[in-house]
């Protein structure tokens, strides 16, 4: 019982943090850029306005779930980055919505597949807690040690999509040339491959 009352404040103060950043309009912080042309989708759902580009460094980088007004967007921890697999720079443009933002964002991945990058991303995923505390038991189930989970892999316009759920709702990653391109947002996972659709057909 002493373990599990250890660890009830931190998720009591991981559960505020959370309804904080649904009771506000997400906004989006991070040094401006113009925005990159070959970034902006054909297609964007109905309410979102471009709000501009951005370019952050890519080394062991995580976006951070919004808080308050403002989202102190990219955190360093070690470990994979599905944003940036070789630690390249991040370029990105995103939307402003009423309820959600998308980020649209590349790095440079020379010689990269989707193959590739899958199998970086399941390679570094942590084993399963094995643990005899049953508080750290309790702990590890109710905070996975990656926050988002590889869903599926699906064919768009001939090219292969990754499929993840985060805290912050889908995110679709896929190679575009030289480039890994990732479409991030907490829209439906349909609106967000219509976006992926019209990325892949602007290059064809």
């Amino acid at each position: 019982m002493k373990n599990r009352s250890k660890y009830a404040i931190p998720m009591l103060v991981v559960l505020v943090w959370f309804l904080a950043a649904c009771s506000h309009s997400p906004k989006f912080v991070a040094p401006e850029i113009e925005p990159p042309a070959d970034l902006i989708p054909g297609y964007v759902p109905e309410g979102f306005e471009l709000g501009g580009g951005y370019q952050i460094p890519g080394e062991r980088l995580f976006p951070a779930i919004p808080v308050g007004d403002d989202i102190a967007n990219f955190l360093r921890i070690r470990g994979f980055d599905l944003k940036s697999p070789n630690g390249n720079d991040i370029l990105g443009v995103y939307y402003q919505g009423k309820d959600h933002l998308i980020l649209i964002s590349k790095s440079y991945f020379p010689k990269g597949s989707l193959d590739v990058w899958r199998a970086a991303y399941e390679a570094s995923q942590p084993k399963p807690c094995e643990c005899e505390c049953a508080g750290l038991r309790l702990a590890h189930e109710l905070f996975p040690v990656r926050l988002v989970q590889l869903q599926e892999v699906r064919t768009v316009e001939g090219t292969e999509v990754a499929i993840l759920k985060g805290p912050m709702g889908w995110t679709t990653a896929f190679v575009r040339g030289d480039n890994l391109l990732t479409v991030e947002s907490g829209i439906s996972l349909e609106e967000n491959l219509k976006i992926v659709a019209s990325l892949l057909e602007s290059q064809n």
